[in-house]
């Protein structure tokens, strides 16, 4: 069952803690075993027996410490109902998370995209998007709001939105993205971008390298268009809410742009889709992480075929659309 045992590691700030607003809502809608990690870095490592003997007291005072924080945070999440337990190690921060999920055979990894640490620990921030690149299983990155004095991120989603570029590779999210709209009862929004005019200077002249206007244009604009409404019809056949847009633009400001209109929705992309200007999800899934405000699933694409999809765009460089 996808998101059967879901990984959160804290740091000890409120701002890390955000996270689990939305793990809650998955938690109850996929009746998930909630993980509790907090990692402890050894803050000074020297040779020297008397400095490693105070290095490793406190190192124990903190995983005392972190053990009793973890504890009241899987308090209030038993009082929901949920399966919680708490783990407590020490390591550097990114392959402990990593090392932990496959030792506890998570299926997902949900953390905020920043965080503070309050303890002896570590930030989260540092280690947010080397974890979602690195993970052979979904993570789950969530920026945190401040509100007032509090940090907070959306418990409820309006909508899934997927984009996708025609490929196979992108196309890993819609197993995702399909169970978290039928278990959470929201629709799906399928996306995709499509180039820009593109004029570049060249002295006193300038290079056309790609119009909007022309007939490869419009080709390309039909393709999406039958591309997506495949997808969507493919979807709604399993009882799904789909819509499906096309826009042009910059890929990653266009994808931003429906997340502005879709919000609070929870975006899925996988880490890797196509590259080129009409295969553009690869260099996409990072900047989209980054610059989210909504929670983003990034799906890893190991296994999937990086071949065209039904848009029938070539994958080679310098190939023909269609």
């Amino acid at each position: 069952m996808p998101f059967e045992r879901i990984l959160v590691p804290v740091d000890g700030s409120h701002r890390s803690e955000a996270v689990l607003r939305p793990v809650s809502t998955l938690a109850e809608a996929f009746s998930s075993a909630v993980m509790l990690l907090h990692v402890v870095e050894r803050y000074v490592d020297h040779d020297d027996g008397e400095v490693q003997a105070e290095a490793l007291s406190r190192e124990e005072s903190a995983l005392a410490l972190a053990s009793e924080y973890l504890e009241g945070l899987a308090t209030a999440l038993r009082q929901r109902g949920l399966a919680v337990s708490t783990h407590v190690l020490t390591g550097r921060a990114a392959p402990a998370i990593l090392e932990s999920a496959q030792r506890l055979a998570a299926s997902l990894i949900a953390l905020t995209s920043r965080g503070r640490g309050l303890v002896p620990g570590v930030s989260l921030g540092s280690v947010a998007a080397r974890v979602a690149t690195a993970s052979h299983i979904p993570v789950l990155v969530v920026k945190a709001h401040r509100q007032g004095r509090l940090w907070t991120a959306p418990r409820r989603f309006r909508s899934v939105l997927v984009p996708l570029d025609g490929s196979a590779v992108a196309e890993a999210a819609l197993a995702h993205a399909e169970e978290l709209a039928r278990r959470l009862e929201i629709p799906i929004n399928l996306v995709t971008l499509l180039p820009a005019p593109a004029v570049v200077p060249l002295g006193e002249n300038s290079i056309i390298l790609w119009e909007t206007e022309s007939p490869a244009q419009r080709r390309l604009e039909r393709l999406a268009s039958d591309y997506l409404e495949s997808q969507a019809r493919r979807l709604q056949t399993k009882g799904l809410q789909v819509e499906w847009r096309v826009a042009l633009g910059p890929p990653g400001t266009g994808v931003l742009h429906f997340v502005e209109h879709d919000r609070p929705c929870l975006v899925v992309i996988t880490s890797r889709g196509r590259s080129g200007p009409a295969r553009w999800l690869g260099g996409v899934a990072e900047e989209v992480l980054r610059r989210c405000p909504m929670p983003v699933l990034m799906v890893p694409a190991a296994g999937a075929d990086s071949r065209s999809g039904s848009m029938g765009m070539s994958t080679g460089e310098g190939g023909s659309i269609g």
